[in-house]
């Protein structure tokens, strides 16, 4: 299985499930906003392989912090 996360400005999505956090705030408050999506998102994902799409700096971000959780990496779009 593969896990799809997508970044808007306003939100992410998470294999169709909105985070009500965003490129906006994730650039802007970046340790805390990506806490709290690695949080919610991490203990789902398990070994199956992750996408990130979307533009900006927050895609990189988020997927590097979440490479560094997982112990693994990411695929970008």
């Amino acid at each position: 299985m593969t896990h799809h996360i997508c970044i808007q400005n306003e939100y992410i999505t998470f294999d169709g499930e909105m985070i009500p956090i965003g490129k906006v705030l994730i650039e802007k408050d970046f340790t805390k906003a990506i806490s709290e999506v690695l949080d919610t998102i991490v203990h789902k994902i398990g070994r199956d392989k992750v996408v990130i799409c979307g533009t900006g700096d927050a895609r990189r971000m988020l997927g590097r912090k979440l490479e560094d959780r997982l112990g693994r990496e990411v695929g970008y779009e």
